[in-house]
Parts: structure tokens; C-alpha cells; sequence
């Protein structure tokens, strides 16, 4: 993409304020599609409507302060997370390794104790065995030739009680993680000088998942438009999120708007960044199994990471500005 400077909306490569190390500024598990939208209807507002003010500040530091303490904490991301079923929605496509879910200071000990608090159907089944904890080396060791029949875990987690019952098994699935990374940059305008002021439209749409497996969490798809005022629509950014157990606000759609975008005075340049509400997790897939014939249980742990939206917040997006 060209980085001209005609103060386009483009997808970020800036790492967000706490994942320095990891530079996939982005919302979503897979790659970010930007498709030109052909067609899309003029928009015009009254004089007198003013286009909502957008912070900014100079250090990651102040941009991770606001987003967490703004909007009277409703942005709040809890240290741990857990997700009811298989995360069907939002799941990182790279590998997740077994070392990095440890290196981040979770292991799958921690995780089966967070699954037996935080999720149903993890706890201990009376006179069965326990075989202990099976943990894989990666995310993509998710298959279980003994006990499952090598079926993959998403595929053997939307399977029927009744289907599973004939084999003799019983299964339950869900995902449970800390905190890697908070409110990951979804959109980032173009970098421009200090004083210059920039009106953008900019808009979301929510679309949520209506399917409903036995033993899925389906999650939700979130696409944003964002363009200057006087340029049209260049294209959109979407990706797929999550909800936990903890969510009380389902995100909302945010309808097309301007929005008044100002560099600071004094200020040698700055961008300004759509931030997700929302947060990286990393842990495990984690599958309870019940070998109902051979009176014997046991957890595997898959690594995983997952991207799951703030609980208490139905605003999927928040608006900063950033440079010195």
C-alpha cells in the first residue's frame, strides 16, 4: 500500500501499547481483508453536528491508561478469561506453541484449575480414573487417536452427546487463558504533522453468529470503514472476536459518523489508531473426556490464543491519537 500522504485510513503495523514484541497490530485471527467498496452511498450531515473530539497523548503508556480507565472502566479486560465451548470465532491461525503458553506464565496445571472454576462439566466424574492432564506441544496437535478416534477437536467438539454416547465417550470443551495482549490497533490513519486537523466517516458493523453446535462457542465478525471526508470509501477491515463467560454487553454496531481527528501543535507527527475493545488471550483448548466404558477421565490441553472482547462494554471500538 502506498504511504503517500494523503491521510488514507490503512490497516496498522504499529505494535499496540503492550505487545512491543509482537507486531501484528491487528483484531483479527486471520488476515485482515481490505476489499474497495464499489457503490457506497454519499453520506451528508448538518452544519451543526460536530464530530465527536479524539484524544491523544504521547507515550503507550497514557494510550493504555485511557483505554483502560476511560469510559468509566467499562473497557476493563480481566486477567484471566474463559470461553464455554470451542472457540469456533477469533482464534489465532499461527501456531501457538506449548513453551510460549508457559513462557507467559500459564501452565496447563493453572488452566485445568481456572476450567474447574470458571466452566461446567470439568469437574472430577465419581469412580472414574483420572489419567491426568495431556498436554500438546502446539496448537495444531489437536487430535486424540486413542480416545477420540483422531478426530481434530473443533470437529469432535460440535459432535452430539447422543453421537459420542454410542462410542462410549462423554466430552466437554472450552478455552480458558490469561491476558497477552490489550485493545490490539484494528485501523491507523497515515502519519501527518503536528497541527493538522483530519475529518474522517468512519463506521462498524457487528454481525453476530446465529449457528448453534453442541459443544461450540460461536463467536462474532466486527468490520470497520474508516476514510477521509473528502476521499470516499477506500475499503474495510473485518475480523472475529469472542465472548466469555464473564460477558454482560454484547458489542453494538456503530453507524457512520464524522469523526474530527487533530494533531497537537508542536507535535513533529502522529497517527490516530481504532483500537479493539478487547484483548488477546493465550492458553488452552481445554477437553474434558469421560471414557464412560472403561470408567476412566482425562483433560487434554491444546495451546491456543484468542481474541475476546471486554465484558461489560457493547462499544467494540475506541479512538486514540499517538506521537511526539
Amino acid at each position: 500500500m502506498s504511504h503517500d500522504r494523503t491521510h488514507s485510513a490503512r490497516t496498522s503495523r504499529r505494535t499496540p501499547p503492550t505487545g512491543r514484541a509482537r507486531r501484528a497490530a491487528l483484531i483479527t485471527a486471520t488476515a485482515l481483508i481490505a476489499v474497495p467498496l464499489a457503490g457506497a452511498p454519499a453520506t451528508a450531515w448538518a452544519a451543526d453536528d460536530a464530530p465527536p473530539k479524539t484524544p491523544f497523548y504521547k507515550t503507550d503508556q497514557e494510550v493504555l491508561k485511557y483505554l483502560e480507565e476511560g469510559n468509566q472502566g467499562k473497557r476493563h479486560l480481566e486477567d484471566t478469561a474463559a470461553i464455554q465451548g470451542y472457540p469456533v470465532n477469533g482464534r489465532d491461525t499461527e501456531e501457538i506453541t506449548l513453551d510460549q503458553v508457559k513462557g507467559k506464565g500459564y501452565s496447563p496445571e493453572q488452566a485445568v484449575q481456572d476450567a474447574q472454576k470458571k466452566l461446567e462439566g470439568f469437574g472430577s466424574t465419581p469412580g472414574f480414573e483420572n489419567y491426568g492432564t495431556e498436554e500438546r506441544p502446539n496448537s495444531k496437535e489437536d487430535k486424540d487417536p486413542g480416545w477420540l478416534g483422531n478426530w481434530d477437536a473443533k470437529s469432535i467438539c460440535g459432535q452430539s452427546n447422543d453421537m459420542l454416547a454410542k462410542g462410549g465417550k462423554k466430552l466437554t470443551c472450552g478455552f480458558v487463558g490469561k491476558i497477552d495482549q490489550k485493545y490490539p490497533v484494528m485501523v491507523t490513519t497515515d502519519r501527518v504533522p503536528g497541527g493538522t486537523k483530519l475529518t474522517y466517516v468512519t463506521e462498524a458493523s457487528v454481525g453476530a453468529e446465529d449457528k448453534e453446535v453442541k459443544g461450540w462457542k460461536v463467536g462474532g465478525k466486527l468490520t470497520i470503514n474508516a476514510y477521509p471526508e473528502n476521499k470516499g470509501p477506500a475499503g474495510e477491515v473485518s475480523g472475529e472476536y469472542n465472548q466469555s463467560t464473564e460477558t454482560t454487553k454484547k458489542w453494538m454496531s456503530l453507524a457512520r459518523s464524522q469523526r474530527e481527528f487533530t494533531v497537537p501543535d508542536g507535535v513533529e507527527g502522529g497517527t490516530f489508531q481504532a483500537h479493539a475493545n478487547a484483548g488477546w488471550y493465550i492458553g488452552y483448548i481445554v477437553q474434558k473426556i469421560d471414557n464412560t466404558d472403561g470408567k476412566a477421565e482425562k483433560i487434554v490441553a491444546i495451546p491456543a490464543r484468542v481474541l475476546i472482547q471486554a465484558p461489560n462494554d457493547e462499544v467494540p471500538l475506541t479512538w486514540v491519537g499517538q506521537g511526539e
